[in-house]
């Protein structure tokens, strides 16, 4: 079983009126190796692209082979050699003819030995955990750890509620080693967000960031920038709105020849500012580009990869999920492509934070997005957790895949831990009822989960979605994706069965209850053998006021991960 398509982007459709086609300059091909649960050997490849308009088909070659074709963005290669580099590229096909094909990658398979830690992304666990390591920044022999929290403290003889800034210092930097926190600063009446500590090697000193409020207030919209003295005092260089303009979600980027940038969402965080600063970091000097102009983005955050910039962020939508996005650009200040989106169109039920290198023989990418459970309407039991994902990019383009464990190796950074083979990819599915819009029940196999992908909606209620998987197998996950409809999220209330033979169905999951929005991560315990799978959405609430949404309704993917017996 050399190739298997995996969940992706929904690229399926009729053509467009026009008779020529022209893919854009970037278009390329993702490749990073993963492995299954329960292997060592990290030997199967997943393999992305951005869909293109009007294309009904893409094909997959390995080396110039051909292995696969699929309508989705996504393809997942099993069962390679190990030690071993590939390289991938994508042929798009429109009217059986091809139009394009895409920039290559290249990636290479691997073993790998020593101690690892894993993570559940599912309610953010740590099933295994290494040894301590150092934390903090290592500034001459000496580590330092900073922290700004919220406090009260008596100030002449009456308590006032304010932020207070702090430093540890150690000497090896591990968990218990760190001695007792020396005051740097007070700051009372006041608020701050999005904090931040940063060291710049050229001054030597630490740099602190926040989103900076009056207490009780929302309206200031400053950006707090100081520098911090090891063993020393604080600095404020900037205490205001920079450059005049209101400042609210903000992060730094440092280039790779140490300048430093603040990002900033501005026009009441319709637009995003990018400023450069003084050597300090501490001053906005300059108003380098306006982008995302009407976009209403949150958590900005720039990465830079091959002489490549990445720009990532949310949606605003509250404590809820949002379909992270994300453009690129050969310099800060320049033009930037539009907004794409990437991952899933609820970020795998999460807010894009942050995105993170790791590894220090084999570069590798995480994107940190939070699940905010415990601010839902219905609170979710497992709480606040970051849900991490793996990301890759390639002139230009970017993707960012699901995994339900996160391997962490010092040499091989983010090892992502797929729970069993897709199953479902492209499987035929039947429905009692005529969908309420054009697409077909079969949508919901095509790996395509994104707010631009197309979905199953009903008209009535309940309705019955049966996915034939063309094999008997072992299950051991399931993933559900439905629509959100941002400041109206709903609930599914629903049923998953599995048959052997299509007649006889055993429940596998009760969604019954179900309060979680837009993907559920869904283990499966029943170790018997199914070859169909039966889903039964019940009811559609609105999680806010409980009332019914079906309005609302949309069903866009349907995963199930195992192992085939036959």
């Amino acid at each position: 079983m050399p190739a298997h398509s995996l969940p992706g982007q929904e690229t399926t459709g009729h053509p467009t009126a026009d008779t020529t086609f022209t893919a854009p300059n970037d278009w390329a091909v993702t490749a990073i190796p993963f492995k299954l649960y329960g292997e060592r050997q990290v030997n199967h490849v997943k393999i992305n692209w951005q869909p293109l308009k009007g294309i009904q088909s893409y094909k997959v070659y390995r080396n110039g082979q051909l292995i696969g074709e699929t309508q989705g963005n996504t393809y997942d290669d099993y069962d390679l050699k190990t030690d071993q580099t590939y390289t991938y590229r994508i042929d798009a096909y429109r009217e059986h003819q091809k139009t394009a094909s895409s920039a290559t990658q290249e990636t290479r398979t691997f073993t790998y030995s020593g101690e690892t830690a894993l993570y559940d992304n599912r309610n953010g666990r740590h099933f295994r955990t290494t040894p301590d390591k150092p934390s903090g920044f290592k500034i001459g022999k000496t580590y330092f750890s900073y922290r700004l929290h919220r406090t009260h403290k008596d100030l002449n003889g009456k308590e006032e509620n304010g932020w207070l800034l702090s430093e540890s210092e150690s000497e090896t930097g591990l968990k218990d080693s760190w001695g007792k926190p020396r005051e740097i600063a007070f700051y009372p009446g006041v608020n701050f967000e999005g904090i931040g500590f940063h060291y710049n090697k050229k001054t030597r000193k630490v740099v602190l960031s926040a989103h900076y409020e009056d207490q009780g207030g929302y309206t200031a919209a400053k950006i707090f920038l100081a520098q911090i003295t090891p063993k020393g005092g604080i600095e404020v260089g900037t205490m205001e709105r920079p450059l005049g303009y209101d400042s609210r979600d903000q992060s730094l980027f440092v280039d790779d020849d140490g300048s430093g940038y603040l990002l900033s969402a501005t026009n009441m965080n319709s637009d995003i500012h990018i400023y450069k600063l003084d050597e300090t970091w501490t001053k906005p000097v300059e108003l380098v580009n306006t982008i995302c102009k009407g976009q209403h983005r949150e958590t900005p955050s720039i990465i830079k990869k091959d002489g490549e910039y990445y720009f990532f962020s949310s949606k605003a939508s509250g404590w809820y999920p949002s379909q992270a996005m994300y453009a690129s650009a050969e310099n800060l200040g320049g033009v930037w492509t539009s907004l794409r989106e990437i991952g899933n169109n609820s970020t795998f039920g999460a807010q894009f934070n942050n995105i993170q290198r790791r590894g220090t023989n084999h570069e590798t990418f995480g994107v940190w997005s939070y699940h905010w459970g415990a601010q839902y309407h219905h609170k979710d039991p497992d709480g606040n957790f970051p849900r991490i994902s793996v990301a890759k990019f390639n002139k230009g383009y970017a993707s960012m895949d699901y995994y339900r464990y996160i391997e962490f190796h010092d040499s091989y950074g983010i090892v992502p831990v797929q729970n069993g083979r897709n199953l479902t990819l492209n499987a035929p599915v039947s429905t009692t009822t005529v969908g309420a819009n054009p697409h077909t029940a079969s949508c919901i196999t095509d790996g395509a989960d994104m707010n631009s992908s197309v979905y199953f909606q009903n008209s009535t209620y309940p309705y019955v979605l049966t996915i034939d998987m063309q094999k008997k197998a072992k299950i051991s996950e399931l993933n559900l994706s439905t629509k959100l409809v941002n400041g109206s999220e709903t609930a599914y209330k629903y049923t998953i069965e599995g048959s052997v033979d299509g007649e006889h169905f055993q429940t596998l999951v009760d969604g019954t209850d179900n309060w979680q929005v837009g993907f559920q991560i869904l283990p499966v315990t029943d170790s018997s053998v199914y070859r169909y799978l039966r889903l039964t959405v019940l009811r559609i609430i609105n999680v806010h006021n409980n009332n019914p949404a079906t309005w609302a309704d949309g069903v866009y993917e349907l995963t199930a991960y195992g192992m085939p017996v036959e």
